[in-house]
């Protein structure tokens, strides 16, 4: 039996570049909650979005883990990665794309999640690094809820 429930999904993230205008995405979506117990949650969801140079539909396949105050939200598909995020804390990878891989670090300014089994949230605050250049500063605010009991 699949313990994996149905939720909306509604996500707002920005980038936020020196210089240059703020960068907001927002969409809703369905994804699956998994709720094992008050310590631990697994959502996912897929992101679809179009590549600005080919026009091309590239998809990605999101979970987020929360368990013991840390996010870690893992992407797999077009591009790739996994970040961790907790505040105060800095998390170094590999961010896979099409175009090649890319050495990438978060620092979590800010992280606080409620979740729950029919209904939670989740809002980051980080600074992104590639190549160990600054690249911007992101926020991500989640909110799911599920009709069932």
């Amino acid at each position: 039996m699949d313990s994996r429930k149905p939720v909306f999904i509604n996500l707002l993230t920005i980038a936020r570049y020196d210089h240059m205008p703020d960068y907001p995405i927002q969409f809703m979506t369905v994804g699956k909650l998994d709720y094992t117990n008050p310590e631990e949650a697994l959502l996912q969801y897929e992101e679809t979005q179009q590549d600005e140079e080919t026009g091309a539909i590239l998809k990605s396949d999101i979970s987020l883990t929360l368990k013991n105050g840390r996010i870690t939200m893992e992407r797999k598909g077009d591009f790739s990665n996994t970040m961790v995020f907790a505040k105060g804390q800095r998390f170094e990878g590999v961010y896979h794309t099409p175009y090649g891989e890319m050495d990438m670090a978060v620092f979590t300014k800010e992280a606080a999640c409620r979740f729950g089994s029919s209904e939670g949230n989740i809002h980051l605050k980080y600074q992104l690094n590639i190549q160990g250049n600054y690249t911007s500063t992101n926020e991500l605010h989640l909110e799911y809820r599920s009709d069932q009991e």
